[in-house]
């Protein structure tokens, strides 16, 4: 199923308020070559574990919605780390606002580029749900050609799958849905994403799944972004014909986090067990 337009996401401060996606118009200039694209620059690698969630690494999202798309309400009350090395990100009917139910987000404060990008996690399962794992950044001052994503998105109506895309200067529609062999709401499993100035590569256990080269009329995307995790319930036509109809289960939905690990371009590897060190 293609997925809806992104909607406008909020930032962590009301002075960074991220525009809404637009396309592409006629005339525009074309995107940046590699060898000068603004991802070769972003943070420097980390690996964190989660024995705490403190404020120099992580912005928790709180009481504010992406649009009238999201069933949900941020909540820092669902983000939780019950034990030390595992973060928790809940989907509860417990109200919040003006939504029936709450959700949990949490965002780098800093903008990654080039690299790779490891998640050790466990999604929810549920007709409706979003668990996701991705990089973000949107149009800066108004420029539109920094729109930037990459996603690792579990769509919790058939977690024996995850859905792949990425979105260059705001423009998508570049979804597949990967078979995983296994259900990712049952099992732990690492997840990849290589990011170079030429290609994208999304693999799982060290399996590729999906490889995309750039090309003149096909460029990937060149702005550093945030890490992004979340997990949410959508609302709307367009939406649930993406994501099914929302159906809770009576309890909460939770997808859980051990590990999220950055390597910069031309780093070595940072612990044991990641793709970078093959």
């Amino acid at each position: 199923m293609t997925r809806p337009p992104r909607p406008i996401r909020r930032a962590c401060l009301a002075t960074a308020l991220l525009l809404p996606v637009l396309p592409a118009a006629a005339g525009d200039e074309p995107a940046q070559p590699a060898r000068s694209a603004p991802a070769f620059r972003g943070g420097g690698s980390f690996v964190e574990t989660f024995t705490s969630l403190g404020d120099r690494r992580w912005y928790v999202s709180d009481g504010w919605v992406n649009g009238d798309h999201q069933r949900c309400t941020w909540s820092r009350q669902r983000v939780q780390i019950p034990a030390t090395g595992a973060l928790t990100l809940t989907l509860s009917d417990s109200p919040y606002k003006d939504r029936a139910f709450s959700c949990a987000e949490i965002q780098t404060k800093e903008r990654y580029g080039y690299g790779t990008y490891e998640v050790r996690m466990r999604a929810g399962a549920a007709s409706g749900l979003v668990s996701a794992f991705f990089t973000y950044n949107g149009a800066e001052d108004g420029d539109r050609r920094t729109n930037d994503e990459i996603d690792f998105e579990f769509l919790g109506k058939d977690t024996t799958g995850v859905q792949l895309n990425y979105f260059t200067g705001g423009t998508g529609q570049h979804e597949t849905i990967e078979a995983l062999g296994f259900d990712a709401s049952t099992t732990m499993a690492d997840y990849a994403l290589e990011w170079l100035p030429d290609r994208l590569r999304w693999s799982v256990n060290g399996r590729l799944l999906r490889e995309v080269r750039a090309a003149p009329d096909r460029p990937i995307p060149s702005h550093p972004g945030k890490i992004m995790l979340s997990i949410w319930m959508g609302q709307g036509a367009d939406f649930v014909s993406w994501l099914g109809p929302a159906s809770y289960p009576g309890r909460p939905i939770t997808a859980t986090f051990e590990r999220v690990a950055f390597t910069k371009l031309g780093d070595p590897c940072a612990f044991k067990g990641s793709i970078v060190c093959r």
